[in-house]
């Protein structure tokens, strides 16, 4: 009875300490900052208690962990040629027609005069293909202070990147099968990206890690090095997620794929929604709105599941899109897919990655959970301090990041390449030399984690995001539709 009771006690201090101090704090301070809505807050705190509760009582291993390698799976012949579902898959014949390689290895910048316009839509929902500069005013400046000639300059990076991510986005449908590993797809997205300027990453290159999100997992999870092998399998649903920046300027999309007509309704919904934040967002828009439409359009789906329930889809309320700037990903606002009253309003001149997540099956909430593999410096220079209380190995794997990196995210795959590429002392040795040091970066602030954010284990989680640059009277979707 007295050791039942010390566990209740012990359970009971754990959740205040671990949960209801810190989500007061942050109740209260987004309701003084913000003005977010009680009832989203509420509902945050109910279902992240639902998570903590399962952690500390049920099991530790109720949000999913890295799965052990279970051996590549064993497909049958009508496995093997299962058609890729979620995203529209080009032929080799079409892809190559532009003059691209395959696999794709010849900078963009050289396969065009200009850079491919992306989709343009005129506030009030029409769209058109028109390369004209959504009829800004030359005197106009913009919110982030940049004037017309600055904003051109922009927009044509972005036009770039969101050509360079639709042709290695496309090369990865078109390769992608049941049985592949994860680390392969990694791998094919990375070299490829590699080839548009390997040489001055920090002009050209990755914005941040391939996402490989399996299932319940729903973002920020890729490969680790020693990682046990993981396989897609044909029932899986998978989110991929990366992005590409030229010159600083991020273009950031992701789509969800799979082989089992079960996952259609899922996928179809959170595309149809970030579709929805597409149409929405704009100069003067407020982030309300966007995101009642966003959240009106994904729950009126419904997943019919082959054992005759019919499940609704929900949005995942705990992830959402967000403005970007130079050399980062989140430029402070936010733009969730559920209404949480936040009145602020978008202007023109900023970059939005619209992004939805769905969930099906699961609480509509993540937490996190898994190894991390995806890591950001947490600002351009360490304080004092901090660097004069960094052991050696610390050091010298900070300034590998800062040169490699910068302020862009990571992951630990990288920082072993660029390692081994640099011919760095740190590469030596066991090939997992990069963990106490990066434990250690983290650990005093230099460097932040990202990790896995799943829903319950046994869920599925659809992603769909498109990076939108706000005009005065239009605005330029980056890139051709997944």
């Amino acid at each position: 009875m007295e050791s039942q009771v010390e566990m209740l006690t012990g359970i009971a201090w754990s959740l205040f300490h671990r949960f209801w101090l810190p989500a007061l704090l942050v109740w209260g301070g987004a309701r003084f900052v913000m003005g977010v809505s009680v009832s989203y807050l509420l509902q945050c705190v109910i279902l992240e208690l639902l998570l903590k509760v399962q952690v500390l009582i049920f099991t530790s291993e109720a949000l999913v962990q890295p799965k052990a390698s279970q051996g590549a799976p064993s497909l049958t012949a009508e496995e093997k040629q299962l058609q890729l579902r979620g995203c529209k898959v080009v032929s080799p014949k079409d892809y190559t027609a532009s003059g691209q390689s395959l696999p794709p290895s010849k900078k963009v910048s050289t396969m065009f005069k200009d850079p491919p316009a992306g989709q343009r839509m005129e506030y009030g929902g029409s769209s058109s293909s028109s390369s004209s500069h959504l009829g800004r005013k030359p005197q106009e400046a913009t919110s982030l202070g940049l004037v017309e000639e600055d904003w051109l300059q922009r927009r044509n990076c972005l036009r770039e990147g969101a050509e360079v991510h639709r042709q290695v986005r496309q090369f990865l449908q078109q390769k992608v099968r049941p049985g592949i590993q994860l680390l392969e797809i990694a791998e094919m997205a990375s070299s490829s990206l590699v080839a548009f300027d390997p040489r001055n990453p920090l002009r050209r290159g990755w914005a941040f890690p391939t996402g490989l999100s399996l299932n319940e997992v729903a973002a920020h999870d890729t490969v680790n090095p020693g990682d046990a092998a993981r396989y897609l399998r044909p029932a899986d649903l998978l989110k991929v997620d990366f992005g590409v920046h030229v010159e600083g300027h991020i273009l950031d999309c992701a789509f969800s794929m799979s082989f089992d007509p079960m996952h259609d309704e899922l996928m179809r919904a959170v595309q149809e929604a970030t579709e929805e934040g597409l149409r929405q967002v704009g100069h003067d828009a407020r982030i309300c709105e966007v995101s009642r439409c966003i959240q009106e359009v994904m729950e009126a789906g419904e997943v019919h599941h082959p054992n005759g329930k019919v499940l609704p889809v929900k949005v995942i309320k705990n992830l959402t899109g967000h403005m970007i700037g130079p050399y980062k990903i989140h430029a402070g606002k936010s733009l969730p897919s559920v209404n949480t009253g936040d009145q602020t309003r978008m202007l023109a001149g900023e970059l939005w990655a619209v992004e939805t997540f769905g969930s099906v099956g699961g609480y509509g909430y993540v937490g996190h959970g898994g190894n991390c593999s995806h890591f950001m410096r947490a600002s351009s220079a360490a304080p004092t301090w901090q660097s004069s209380v960094l052991s050696a190995k610390a050091t010298d794997l900070l300034e590998l990041i800062d040169k490699r990196f910068g302020t862009l995210a990571f992951c630990p795959r990288w920082v072993v390449q660029e390692a081994e590429r640099s011919k760095s002392k740190m590469a030596k040795g066991n090939q997992m030399w990069w963990s106490s040091p990066l434990d250690e970066l983290c650990n005093l602030g230099v460097v932040n984690r990202y990790p896995p954010l799943a829903d319950l284990q046994g869920s599925f989680t659809a992603q769909y995001e498109h990076t939108v640059l706000l005009g005065s009277s239009g605005k330029e979707v980056g890139g051709t539709r997944v």
